[in-house]
This record gives structure tokens, C-alpha cells and sequence, in this order.
């Protein structure tokens, strides 16, 4: 499938919060030139994609340059995050792009464009690997717990946990029609989202990774003296589950099931623990594109 329109609004709305722990090289006058940097790349390429397809996929690669500043200075919020993506799919960096989206998500989980354009890098992974029925059975049933941030899966916790309290502690005054049937609701609520976010601390929460290179060789083990795992390389834009992480090699688990070893500088791992807030650096500027 050939790379067509991106189909959304680059929103570039508030941002920036520095992650907890960074510390920040750039001034907020710096931070905000670069930003406008970044967006004005992202347009100049957007002129110039139809007539001088080259010299846009250079104006992309400057705004994902500028955005990736940004980033790697400690400011990670999920417009941003939005804004990068949208770049790197423009220029071509699908496994980074789909990589990108993914943290973006954990900041904006209920976000439909960004939905939209994770779907749409997706659908340019050259390599396909599908999920087996039973787990993407269980991963749409269970949305909420792979898709919200934990803030989110525990601030409805909260929610519910005080619904709970509140309505058994009105059934011990009076008999209200219904209110049994609301008791329990709001019970299975607070265990489901209760035990969602505790799950990655008892059960250990296995790093998600992107592959970020084409024609990756799988292999049975962590050196290139080991057979290949498949027949084929894989390309950029596969995603996969980290069960083991050595030196320069990493065993990665399939959608589909399988697992073989890859160098690790051909992944990018998907973390969560660098997960902040978005803060309130105003850009007001945006920017739309067609759709796919």
C-alpha cells in the first residue's frame, strides 16, 4: 500500500510538561521556537508533497528533527507525541511513528484521530502479523485495560469505589428499588478497575516494543551465529512483547504467538513509567490533512 495522505489533524494543542526526573537544557523561549520550528516544517511539507515530493519528505524530516528535540529535552505530552507521529509517517518512519502513537495513546486514550492514525500506520507495516483469535478476542473485550492510562483506569477505580460505599451505606437506611442491582455494578467496576491497575505490579509488566528497521532477521538465539527463526525478515512497523532483554539482543513474542531473538538496536520499547501529564506550553497553531 503506497503512503497516501495521513488522514488527520496534527492538533497542536497545549503542551508541555517536562517528565518527573528530567532535567530540561532548553528555555521555555527555546522550547517554543522549536516547536514553531517543528510546525512550520510540518506545513512547508505538506505544501510541497503533491509537486516536490522530495523536498517534502526533507521538510518532514525537519519537524520530526524539531519535534524529536522537544522530546529527548524531557517534554513529553501526548500532542506532541500526536504532532511527531503524524511527521514520521510523512516521512516514511512507520515502526517510530507507530512507536510514537503508542505512547501518545497513554495520554490521550480516548483520542479518535490519534485511534485513526495508529490504525493508519498499521495498515503500511509491510509485514503482517496477526494476533491469534483468542487474544484479540479477549484485548477488544478487555479495551479499557490495554488501551487507558493508569491514571485513568484509577481514577475510575475511585469513582466507583465511592459509588459502592456511598450505596451501601444508603441501603442501611432505607430500601431503595434497584439499589441492589446498583450495589453490585458498581462492586464489578471497582474490582475490574481495581485489579487493572494493580495487575502490571503483581504480574510484572512485560516492556512492548516496535520494530523500527526493515528486513530484521528473527533468529533462535541472541547472536547471528543462530538460524533464523521464519523464512523471511520482518520489517518495521511489527509490534511485539519483551520476554527477555541481553546484551544487543532482544526475545520478543509475537501477536501471532512466535518468538525469536532481534538486535536490540533494531526495536524501540514502548515504556510507561515516563508517563506525565500534559502540561500548558501553548503552540496555537494547526495543522490538517486529508484523509487517507
Amino acid at each position: 500500500m503506497k503512503l497516501q495522505c495521513l488522514g488527520a489533524a496534527a492538533i497542536a494543542y497545549a503542551m508541555l510538561m517536562p517528565s518527573v526526573g528530567v532535567a530540561s537544557n532548553l528555555t521555555n523561549a527555546q522550547q517554543t521556537a522549536v516547536l514553531a520550528e517543528g510546525h512550520e516544517a510540518y506545513a512547508r511539507g505538506l505544501a510541497e508533497r503533491t509537486n516536490e515530493p522530495t523536498q517534502a519528505k526533507i521538510a518532514f524530516e525537519r519537524a520530526v528533527n524539531r519535534y524529536g528535540v522537544l522530546v529527548d529535552d524531557g517534554y513529553i505530552t501526548g500532542p506532541l507525541l500526536y504532532n511527531l507521529g503524524n511527521a514520521q509517517v510523512q516521512a516514511g518512519l512507520i515502526g517510530p511513528a507507530i512507536a510514537t502513537y503508542l505512547r501518545a495513546q497513554t495520554r490521550m486514550p480516548a483520542d479518535a484521530k490519534l485511534a485513526e492514525n495508529l490504525t493508519y500506520a498499521r495498515s503500511l507495516v509491510r509485514t503482517r502479523v496477526d494476533a491469534d483469535a483468542g487474544t484479540a478476542l479477549v484485548e477488544r473485550l478487555l479495551f479499557w485495560h490495554y488501551t487507558w492510562s493508569p491514571t485513568l483506569r484509577l481514577t475510575f477505580f475511585a469513582l466507583a469505589w465511592i459509588v459502592l460505599w456511598g450505596l451501601l451505606i444508603t441501603r442501611c437506611w432505607k430500601r431503595v428499588p434497584g439499589l441492589r442491582t446498583t450495589t453490585a455494578l458498581a462492586g464489578v467496576a471497582s474490582v475490574a478497575f481495581g485489579m487493572s491497575f494493580l495487575w502490571p505490579m503483581i504480574a510484572g509488566h512485560a516492556p512492548i516494543g516496535v520494530l523500527i528497521q526493515d528486513d530484521v532477521i528473527v533468529r533462535k538465539g541472541d547472536n547471528t551465529a543462530f538460524e533464523p527463526r521464519f523464512a523471511e525478515p520482518i520489517h518495521q512497523g511489527v509490534e511485539f512483547r519483551v520476554l527477555e532483554s541481553r546484551p544487543q539482543w532482544l526475545h520478543i513474542e509475537l501477536p501471532d504467538g512466535q518468538n525469536g531473538w532481534v538486535p536490540s538496536d533494531a526495536a524501540e520499547l514502548v515504556g510507561h513509567s515516563d508517563m506525565t501529564p500534559d502540561g500548558a506550553l501553548a503552540s496555537g497553531r494547526q495543522f490538517t490533512t486529508p484523509q487517507p
